[in-house]
């Protein structure tokens, strides 16, 4: 029987045997795999393996020539991405390493592309990932690993996001993100007049209905604690109401954190209707953002093992400039 082989790498080892079988071969179900696997149709290193057997860099996997031609999609299992060098190109790429890939995500754009075929930035980042290493940097050539974002940024939200270029780069800041150890800083506008800084502690759980088209999260006694410290950094005016541009540092995680509590504590972001803001109406319409929340900063333990400077940051956006210039907010100092 003819087989065709396929060679594990670095990023692959470690992982069981049937989680990238389920990845390569697309068109089998796990129950199919295991029974494969049975029959000796898929094998390592020219042995029979069990589905929970862990592979190693360099192990050689086998797989019966006719499941392979059954189905072209299996011979290049990559996922598509429409427009992918036009999206490439416009990626805003802050810093990247073998590692992690940490870029600027702009205003409107999902972090997750839909299942209606919308493009999202994981697309985009999975698009630039086989453009620049596949079949040529076989340190980074993988059977199941694929680069994916690391946390999280609402649709809206603009501002630094991480995503993953290796698994060792995948599980460490993952835990650091899960840990608290990276600390993640925002630029948000809020409304009204911030006297102090705040420590906003609270409990958070996603409300019982659709608001909007989407589940917002709301203060609960039985939700997840986030905590937040919101320190004001300047004042002025939009549409005759006061405004605040504020620094918003993250303890947690939770969905919606900062818009959530920014309502609970009487200053919600301006134009976040979402969570008791008022719409934002300019001159300008390509000012009138749904709101303005910008992930500006990422400090990361000097002692990481991964090659990350101690803080990434970027500059506040050029929209974000501009709205605080028409809110007679001038050079803030940041």
């Amino acid at each position: 029987m003819e087989f065709k082989d396929f060679t594990t790498g670095k990023n692959d080892d470690g992982r069981r045997l049937d989680r990238v079988l389920r990845i390569f071969l697309k068109d089998k179900s796990l129950g199919e795999i295991y029974k494969l696997l049975r029959k000796g149709l898929i094998k390592v290193n020219q042995q029979k393996a069990k589905p929970d057997s862990h592979i190693n860099e360099g192990d050689v996997i086998s797989i019966a020539a006719f499941l392979i031609n059954s189905n072209p999609d299996n011979n290049n299992y990559e996922p598509k991405f429409e427009n992918s060098t036009e999206t490439i190109c416009n990626l805003d790429i802050v810093f990247e390493n073998q590692h992690i890939l940490i870029i600027n995500k702009p205003y409107g754009i999902s972090v997750h592309g839909s299942d209606n075929n919308e493009n999202g930035l994981d697309k985009a980042v999975l698009a630039y990932y086989q453009s620049k290493y596949k079949n040529k940097d076989a340190e980074n050539t993988s059977l199941s690993f694929r680069p994916g974002p690391l946390h999280r940024l609402d649709r809206n939200t603009i501002g630094l996001l991480a995503f993953s270029l290796s698994l060792e780069g995948a599980k460490w800041f993952s835990e650091g993100i899960k840990n608290h150890t990276i600390q993640k800083k925002y630029y948000g506008l809020a409304e009204g007049k911030l006297e102090n800084k705040e420590i906003w502690e609270d409990k958070l759980a996603s409300a019982d209905k659709l608001e909007n088209g989407f589940y917002t999260v709301m203060q609960s006694a039985d939700g997840q604690p986030a905590q937040t410290t919101a320190t004001p950094l300047a004042y002025g005016m939009l549409n005759d109401k006061q405004v605040t541009l504020v620094e918003y540092v993250i303890k947690t995680g939770r969905k919606h954190q900062i818009r959530a509590q920014s309502k609970i504590h009487g200053h919600p972001l301006a134009g976040d209707k979402a969570y008791g803001g008022t719409q934002i109406k300019t001159k300008y319409k390509e000012l009138n953002h749904e709101y303005y929340l910008q992930a500006y900063s990422l400090t990361i333990p000097d002692d990481n093992p991964i090659s990350l400077p101690s803080e990434i940051k970027t500059g506040l956006s050029l929209d974000f400039v501009r709205l605080l210039e028409y809110c007679e907010i001038r050079n803030p100092g940041l």
